[in-house]
């Protein structure tokens, strides 16, 4: 049995359509992770002929250690929201308010134009790379992991803001990966860039966040 097991848990679930599992599980995942301090601890996407995928973060609540785990199906189409800790008084308010926010992004998303969905999802895809690039960090993931994540971030994040003023994520990250390329892709980085990184990607996600808040 796990940690986990052993809480007190508050779940609320979730009804979306008209818009692709996929970004239903980005914006889910990009509403929780974007509080102050959350730290990825796991993830999953399913890669049968249904779409289902599910992400656990550590957050905190009130200035308790807590855990939220999103679950994202396709059929039927729904959200499994799940926030625990050690003391349930605040779970309801705060498991209702982050539905309530999932909620409004999905409603937000599906008004904007085609070419603005395009430009949000690849934020959205963004946000999940940084997020990820930490979790493989603190995982001593190899260096490929972080580095695809790092490429793949900045890689989105450049598409997503096309026809604006260069974004300083874009500019910082390719230093970055030119330093990881240069090293053992099946060994863990070493200690010092592996904390710089996990440090610039505070910077990296807060341009990321700023620019998804501009329309959900």
């Amino acid at each position: 049995m796990s940690e986990a097991d052993d809480r007190a848990e508050v779940s609320q679930t979730i009804t979306y359509e008209g818009i692709e599992p996929t970004t239903v599980f980005r914006i889910a995942w990009y509403v929780i992770a974007s509080k102050p301090g959350v730290i990825l601890k796991e993830y999953n996407e399913t890669e049968s002929r249904m779409f289902e995928a599910n992400a656990r973060f550590q957050i905190d609540i009130e200035g308790i250690k807590s855990e939220a785990q999103v679950v994202v199906e396709e059929e039927p189409p729904s959200i499994a929201l799940t926030i625990r800790n050690d003391d349930e008084t605040a779970l309801s308010s705060y498991a209702s308010n982050l539905a309530d926010e999932i909620k409004s992004s999905i409603e937000k998303f599906g008004h904007l134009k085609d070419d603005v969905r395009q430009r949000v999802t690849r934020a959205l895809i963004a946000k999940g790379c940084w997020d990820r690039l930490v979790f493989h960090i603190l995982g001593k993931s190899p260096a490929s992991e972080v580095y695809f994540q790092l490429a793949h971030g900045r890689e989105m994040m450049i598409k997503a803001t096309e026809g604006e003023e260069i974004s300083q994520t874009s500019l910082t990250t390719s230093g970055w990966l030119s330093k990881i390329e240069s090293l053992p892709k099946d060994e863990t980085l070493p200690v010092e860039i592996a904390t710089e990184i996990a440090k610039k990607s505070v910077e990296w996600k807060k341009e990321t966040v700023a620019f998804i808040q501009r329309f959900l």
